[in-house]
């Protein structure tokens, strides 16, 4: 039966029992690769769906708290829940000797991620339709900005999606909700959304910055912390004062919204960690703009809009994009990426590393 160490081997067999366990090695280590790669995806379509869900919470909650509020709240319950959660995976005693770069990383991240991106997002949520709001977040930025910063190849295949996905949301945005054709304007809402978009797109790709002295679980958890941190300094800089719930709203339903929306944070920054560990910035930011069709779905299910024939026409090319490039890119046994796994065919043979 095959075993898995992760003991660099003395030696390696040669000769044609070293070919064949070569090609037996690639092989295994391919289906690794594919394995991780479509939990990658699977992370990415969950993101996307509680990412768009955030923004109906964005604009409920705006009617008890002010905006810095509601997300310093929720990021804070996402970071208690992160704490016990993720708490038996966290080695808090390495946590005093993490690097001044590493920190410096997180810093940023955080303030890309909650200080900018959610607090803007979250404004605009409030300004704008949510639909509208959703399919500016669909935007391919995540590729676009991969490509520019060569964090990728670019080939014609990627060029082709990524174009083809921003086709799709020119088309949902330009077809909007209801019986007609409804053009976006872009007001200062859909400004402030797009600003906002394009920090938490870097904020997406900076998961590459990190040195791997943490796992995914310390990231998000420190990630959250320092992100309820920095916005609730901004709320007190803007004299917000303490959260209270208005006389008119429950107060079991605004913070059983925190509570859920908490819930929703945490998890949200876990799989962008996550995700974007296992899927390069191409196909990951590709998959990101089914968030138009998440913004479609949850408008028709909250407000019973339905989708106009555009919509449908976008939402189905998102899709296809999305779907094509992963398959497209999908890496083979026989090419898949070198792993450090190393795989044990038999008692009594050397194990042989993927790299070698």
């Amino acid at each position: 039966m095959p075993a898995f160490t992760t003991d660099p081997p003395p030696f390696r067999t040669g000769g044609g029992q070293g070919s064949s366990l070569n090609r037996i090695n690639d092989t295994l280590t391919g289906r690794l690769s594919m394995r991780s790669d479509l939990r990658g995806v699977g992370a990415f379509l969950l993101l996307t769906a509680s990412f768009a869900m955030l923004t109906v919470f964005a604009r409920f909650l705006d009617t008890g708290f002010t905006i810095a509020q509601q997300v310093y709240l929720r990021t804070a319950v996402a970071f208690v829940i992160a704490v016990v959660a993720f708490g038996p995976w966290i080695k808090w005693s390495k946590i005093p000797k993490i690097r001044p770069r590493e920190w410096a990383v997180i810093t940023v991240r955080a303030i890309l991620l909650y200080v900018l991106g959610t607090t803007l997002f979250s404004q605009a949520a409030t300004m704008s339709p949510i639909s509208d709001v959703s399919f500016i977040a669909a935007l391919p930025l995540v590729p676009v900005i991969g490509l520019l910063l060569r964090k990728v190849r670019v080939t014609a295949t990627r060029v082709i999606c990524v174009t083809g996905s921003a086709a799709g949301v020119a088309i949902l945005t330009t077809s909007g909700l209801g019986s007609g054709p409804l053009p976006i304007s872009w007001n200062s809402g859909k400004l402030i959304a797009l600003i906002a978009m394009i920090a938490l797109a870097v904020s997406y790709i900076g998961r590459d910055w990190h040195d791997n002295t943490l796992n995914n679980l310390e990231i998000t958890t420190l990630t959250v912390g320092l992100g309820a941190l920095g916005v609730a300094l901004v709320s007190l800089l803007k004299g917000d004062g303490i959260p209270h719930v208005p006389a008119a709203s429950s107060p079991l339903i605004l913070w059983g919204a925190i509570a859920v929306a908490g819930v929703l944070n945490v998890t949200n920054v876990f799989l962008i960690n996550y995700a974007f560990e296992h899927v390069d910035p191409i196909r990951g930011g590709n998959l990101l703009t089914l968030e138009g069709v998440w913004g479609l779905l949850f408008g028709w299910w909250f407000y019973r809009q339905m989708p106009t024939l555009g919509g449908i026409i976008g939402g189905i090319l998102i899709i296809a994009c999305a779907l094509g490039l992963n398959l497209v890119n999908r890496q083979t046994p026989g090419t898949a990426e070198p792993s450090p796994v190393l795989v044990t065919v038999a008692p009594g043979v050397v194990p042989l590393r993927a790299d070698q």
